[in-house]
């Protein structure tokens, strides 16, 4: 069961980080700040370094171990699974007719499991580095469908958290 919930939490991962990977690299081609590596003095020092400004900004974005896409994917497959868990519990619950409040602490507590079950299943030891690898050679076919799984899976798991305010206690 965990090992089904860890390729999946994976390829979930992994897709995210392939749109946010394309949207920086769209971004690329809007971004003002894009323009700071055109001036000649830090143009210079750029190549002087035997790089230029897109080159160091891409790497920083977009490396696989450390960067700020990494970091941005993994954090929003965390908040996905807390919508998960918070909507599921809060359906079941009033299916149950137990009704309560929303309350902070039980948000957290969303928060802080979705945190450690993301890590344990993906993060920890790097997992995603290996998923990543056999999910690059994997067929285009594949890859597009896993992206629509990954988008339904989002999309499903903001509707169930829609859907559980139907369950609030009513005042």
């Amino acid at each position: 069961m965990i090992e089904k919930i860890e390729i999946w939490l994976n390829i979930f991962h992994y897709c995210i980080y392939k749109a946010d990977y394309k949207l920086h690299m769209l971004s690329n081609k809007i971004n003002p700040f894009i323009l700071i590596g055109k001036i000649p003095a830090v143009k210079r020092k750029f190549e002087e370094q035997g790089t230029t400004h897109l080159d160091v900004a891409n790497k920083v974005w977009t490396d696989k171990r450390f960067g700020f896409g990494i970091m941005a994917s993994g954090g929003t497959l965390a908040g996905i699974v807390t919508f998960l868990l918070w909507g599921f519990t809060s359906t079941f619950f009033g299916y149950l007719n137990v009704y309560f409040l929303v309350k902070p602490i039980y948000v957290f507590a969303y928060a802080i499991f979705s945190f450690i079950l993301c890590y344990c299943t993906v993060f920890k030891g790097d997992k995603y580095v290996k998923y990543f690898k056999k999910l690059d050679k994997r067929s285009r076919k594949e890859k597009w469908k896993y992206a629509l799984f990954t988008l339904l899976f989002v999309i499903g798991s903001v509707a169930l958290w829609l859907y559980s305010f139907r369950f609030l206690s009513k005042l």
